[in-house]
């Protein structure tokens, strides 16, 4: 914890002057940056902020105008505080300056009795180097304990657990849109912690580097590469060793990063095989036809007199909060995925190319019913599923029919697409499998989901109504949507939300001042309803992780 102006004043040698504290009486929590001695009347413009201030005043000016202007400038210059030593210039510290000290906020404290002022720079300059001291101490270590689990290849949940266990409090990793994925906290406590979670943190504002932000005190800091973030660890409670806190939070953070690396691309050697033939197809690194098939054949798949067909199967689980568990997610759901093709009688080449999702590109025989055959291969892969523990729906995507391996690399993508957008509108429009003309404006945005510049589109677009619901909680939101829905029609809309025109008429006005806008506004309805289908669709995608079944007990340090 930093050094701050009360614990200077508890030092001996400072009691030792008898001090009093004129002025800013509140600020003693200042941190004190540093101890200067000086006696000139303008050092403020030669200070760098949270400096002490000692001086006798014998060079201080008489002119009243001029005493209040020397405080200002301190304060300006965000210095921690004045101490005079009384009886040498002044017997008591002139009004002109207690009243500017008063105005402006700076703390004055006088020393009734004289103290050598070296002997009060040496005592807290070795607080000051002490504590830096500590501070480097705990960085070194957490850099020594979050270096052994990066190369000790250790979980997510591992290395979130052992920055709540070093910093005694809990810690939660988000993600951009503000959904808690991890945690770790005192046992029976996840409840309290992850209450409200994503309109708390709305609320506490995103920070671009570790710092105290909202009105909750919480510490943050950025995980992932500047321009690559994906998600923020957060401390959301108050601890007095903020320093040591936000080291810890910085080690934490890069010990995920190395992690999401190193557990991107675990495979076994069959899945890897199948990967880098799909990679390459749908990146369109290999155009040649005859060294596709040959690829392709080698692995399995037979190529003569054959058709392709793109099939992705969307699984609609939350990602897991350990990536060790989320590999063997994608691997037993691209073991699901083959096994249905073959019962289906599909010989297939099944990856995971994307956590939770797994692609197939399906050899047809002629002759073969693809309906008949994409019917019982989705009966098949549900009902393999259905059997794992982290199963609760999955979509099926199919693209178009390829003549040649060339051609199914458009086929794959359409496919991984319309699963992605299947799973979206699954709950309103159920279907075995899906393609392309199934799907339409969500699909597209289902697409786009993690697209910073939609996520920034639909945070300016619906941000302040967010806010104002988790403020007020109120549910406006819904209210847009509904209208949205009811096609702007608002005697079908009042309908639609059980409420007297009055009632609903107050409320679109209120969402209208709210958001700045005019919903009779062709424009502003357009982008505002697709700002809610792409929140929706995001919203389908990420259910909130409020798992409770790795509550950590935190054992500080």
């Amino acid at each position: 914890m930093p050094t701050t102006l009360a614990d200077v004043l508890r030092l001996p040698v400072v009691r030792s002057g008898r001090p009093v504290v004129l002025t800013g009486a509140a600020q003693l929590h200042r941190p004190v940056r540093w101890v200067h001695v000086s006696e000139l009347p303008d050092i403020g413009p030669l200070l760098r902020g949270g400096e002490l201030i000692l001086t006798t005043g014998v060079a201080l000016p008489d002119s009243s105008a001029t005493l209040r202007k020397f405080v200002e400038t301190l304060q300006e210059a965000h210095a921690c505080a004045l101490v005079i030593e009384l009886g040498r210039r002044f017997d008591e510290v002139p009004v002109d300056m207690t009243e500017a000290a008063e105005r402006t906020g700076l703390p004055i404290i006088a020393l009734r009795r004289p103290v050598r002022f070296v002997s009060i720079t040496e005592e807290v300059h070795r607080l000051i180097v002490g504590e830096q001291d500590a501070l480097l101490r705990s960085s070194q270590a957490a850099h020594l304990e979050f270096t052994r689990l990066s190369i000790e290849g250790a979980s997510m949940q591992t290395i979130i657990d052992k920055v709540a266990e070093m910093a005694g409090t809990a810690v939660v990793l988000e993600d951009l849109t503000h959904r808690a994925v991890a945690y770790a906290c005192e046992p029976g406590a996840a409840g309290e912690l992850l209450e409200d979670w994503e309109a708390r943190s709305r609320l506490a504002g995103v920070a671009e580097t570790t710092a105290l932000t909202g009105p909750e005190g919480w510490l943050v800091t950025p995980v992932g590469p500047r321009n690559q973030r994906w998600g923020q660890l957060v401390a959301p409670a108050h601890t007095e060793a903020e320093d040591q806190l936000a080291v810890l939070l910085e080690r934490g953070a890069e010990a995920l990063a190395i992690n999401r690396l190193v557990e991107r691309d675990r495979a076994t050697l069959v899945q890897q095989a199948h990967r880098g033939l799909l990679r390459d197809l749908t990146a369109g690194r290999v155009t040649d036809e005859a060294e596709l098939r040959t690829r392709a054949n080698a692995l399995g798949l037979p190529v003569a007199r054959r058709s392709y067909l793109g099939v992705a199967v969307q699984s609609s689980t939350p990602h897991p909060l350990d990536p060790v568990i989320a590999e063997s997610r994608d691997r037993a759901l691209a073991e699901a995925v083959t096994s249905a093709a073959a019962e289906a009688g599909l010989p297939a080449l099944v990856a995971t190319l994307r956590s939770g999702q797994a692609l197939m590109l399906a050899a047809v025989s002629a002759g073969q019913s693809t309906e008949r055959a994409l019917n019982r291969f989705a009966t098949q892969v549900t009902r393999r599923l259905q059997g794992l523990p982290w199963w609760t729906e999955q979509a099926l995507g199919v693209g178009r029919e390829a003549s040649t391996l060339t051609e199914a690399a458009p086929s794959l993508n359409e496919a991984a697409h319309v699963a992605e957008a299947g799973l979206a509108i699954r709950s309103s429009h159920p279907r075995a499998y899906y393609r392309s003309a199934d799907v339409r404006l969500r699909g597209l945005l289902a697409l786009m989901r993690d697209d910073p510049r939609l996520v920034a589109f639909v945070e300016a677009e619906l941000g302040p109504l967010l806010r104002y619901d988790g403020q007020h909680s109120t549910d406006l939101l819904a209210t847009l949507r509904m209208y949205f829905h009811a096609g702007g029609n608002k005697t079908n809309l009042a309908q639609l939300a059980h409420l007297s025109r009055p009632a609903l008429y107050a409320r679109l006005s209120t969402i209208e001042r709210i958001l700045g806008v005019s919903l009779g506004e062709p424009e502003s309805a357009a982008a505002l309803n697709l700002a809610v289908l792409a929140r929706d669709v995001a919203a389908r995608r990420q259910p909130a992780a409020v798992a409770t079944e790795h509550e950590t007990a935190i054992r500080p340090r």
